[in-house]
């Protein structure tokens, strides 16, 4: 049974909501005040946070923060109930780390269908990826939600392994996978060698990865995961019995790489949407570039 807890100050709406919600088969906790949110979070194996925004002492807004930046309970869902309904106020609330937000007085059908797709992405987006033991796209998005609301300066990369689709035809499921997963080790090897333990790597599908890291050496170690995986491309066409002349051709040449990174400062007014999106913007003019070449954003990411 899904495990939820209801945060508001106001005792009748928050028991009959848990009423409410515990008939339509959800085991239900309230909490008063916002204390022990967290560690009921903990306690409990709380899978959504249902969250009110005006409390004394504490926001929902800050609890909301309180709970991203704990890896403990960060992956817990969170659906603000407020009545405030400005767009400032939901805009604020999604760029806290907030999932949904949905104005008083609620519909519970609404609310229910909300819930209920919360809970199914949740369940469905594990923050390991199964196929490289990497974290996923999800974990990814937490962590730099967690790196935003702390204030900390990142390097944000994103990394294509180019060309996987067009080798279905020529290649099994198993091979394919194979290079995934090789090329996976030697993201690691050469992040490992930079940073240490300080970084976070994510693959988000096929050939297609994200990475956070440190943003002192991020660009130099853009440079030398394109040069080193050069280096060790005869060697996996060798062993996949892929043709070499393939890789003459160094703008579309099967398993090179697209790299592109920004600089994210420690500005508190970004948000996860708008680096994503500048990253996104910047993968699409990286794919223009002759050469294959790397590209980085240096406007140290004053994202609005």
């Amino acid at each position: 049974m899904v495990k939820l807890l209801v945060v508001d100050d106001d005792v009748s709406f928050s028991n009959q909501l848990k009423r409410a919600l515990e008939q339509k088969n959800y085991s239900c906790f309230v909490l008063n005040s916002p204390e022990h949110v967290v560690d009921t979070i903990k306690k409990e194996g709380i899978a959504v946070v249902l969250l009110d925004v005006m409390m004394p002492n504490t926001s929902g807004f800050e609890l909301c923060r309180q709970i991203r930046i704990n890896r403990d309970v960060y992956n817990t869902g969170i659906i603000f109930l407020s009545a405030m309904n400005d767009p400032e106020e939901l805009e604020h609330g999604f760029s806290q780390g907030g999932d949904d937000y949905l104005v008083k007085p609620i519909s519970l059908s609404l609310l229910l269908s909300r819930l209920n797709t919360l809970v199914s992405s949740i369940e469905n987006s594990p923050l390991v990826d199964s196929y490289t033991g990497l974290g996923s796209f999800r974990f990814i998005r937490l962590e730099l939600q967690r790196t935003i609301l702390l204030h900390q300066a990142c390097g944000f990369v994103y990394i294509e392994l180019f060309g996987l689709p067009s080798l279905q035809s020529t290649l099994s499921n198993a091979d394919i996978l194979k290079i995934i997963n090789t090329f996976a080790r030697h993201i690691k090897t050469v992040a490992n060698a930079y940073f240490g333990k300080d970084y976070q790597l994510g693959h988000i599908g096929n050939g297609h990865f994200m990475c956070l890291v440190p943003s002192k050496n991020m660009e130099i170690f853009l440079k030398d995961l394109k040069k080193s995986w050069e280096e060790l491309l005869p060697e996996i066409y060798s062993n996949h019995k892929l043709s070499v002349e393939i890789i003459k051709n160094k703008k579309d040449a099967l398993l090179t790489l697209y790299l592109c990174g920004l600089f994210c400062n420690s500005n508190p007014t970004i948000s996860t949407k708008s680096v994503f999106d500048s990253l996104r913007q910047l993968y699409m003019q990286c794919k223009l570039q002759p050469n294959n070449e790397i590209l980085i954003d240096r406007r140290n990411a004053n994202f609005k």
